[in-house]
């Protein structure tokens, strides 16, 4: 990994699978970049104010069917681009596919994020 001089506000909250009480600042580069990378996927187009383009809005995509995964990760990646600069330079893999799930009669969506030999994977029902 490149070597970075930061430290970003630790963001887990209580509940979150990685969550730790005793943490303030988060300095380990892999932690910040998915959590930089858990706020674009968890968060609507239009919630963060001042910035209305910030985040993937992945709920309401699911049911679009205008949009096919490519297109969806292609905008994740632009996100990417623009809020989590530890990543230029650096390769990494996004894959965005759907699924049935004929028991629940729905569809749902898998969004695969790789960096660094780490894996985030996110399911959107």
């Amino acid at each position: 990994m490149s070597n970075f001089n930061f430290t970003d506000l630790y963001i887990c909250y209580d509940g979150h699978p990685r969550f730790n009480s005793s943490e303030l600042i988060e300095d380990d580069i892999a932690r910040v970049i998915v959590q930089k990378y858990e706020m674009i996927i968890f968060t609507d187009k239009g919630d963060l104010f001042g910035d209305l383009d910030f985040g993937a809005g992945l709920v309401e995509l699911l049911h679009e069917t205008r949009y096919s995964g490519e297109t969806i990760a292609a905008d994740i990646t632009s996100q990417i681009n623009t809020y989590i600069p530890e990543l230029n330079g650096v390769s990494y893999t996004l894959d965005v596919n759907f699924f049935e799930d004929p028991e629940r009669y729905q569809e749902y969506m898998v969004v695969d994020f790789t960096f660094y030999n780490y894996e985030v994977n996110i399911t959107v029902t």
